[in-house]
């Protein structure tokens, strides 16, 4: 995901790690979710965005899915 500098930055490694959910807020904003913090407190649970090294990156071959809620 390329983002315009009027957009903000796009999410760096998290764009393309397996660990990641896109969350979408009520108004549209995308966050991202790295679920490795929920087991590994070496890791935030939303990371400043764009995350340009990360020791837990893993590449995804599919895309995260955008969910409305957070879990």
């Amino acid at each position: 995901m390329t983002r315009s500098p009027a957009h903000g930055p796009g999410p760096g490694l998290c764009g393309s790690c397996r660990h990641v959910r896109r969350v979408r807020s009520g108004k549209g904003s995308t966050f991202f979710l790295c679920r490795r913090a929920a087991t590994d407190p070496r890791f935030r649970k939303y990371p400043p965005i764009p995350v340009l090294s990360c020791v837990g990156w893993e590449p995804d071959d599919e895309p995260a899915p955008t969910t409305g809620e957070d879990a």
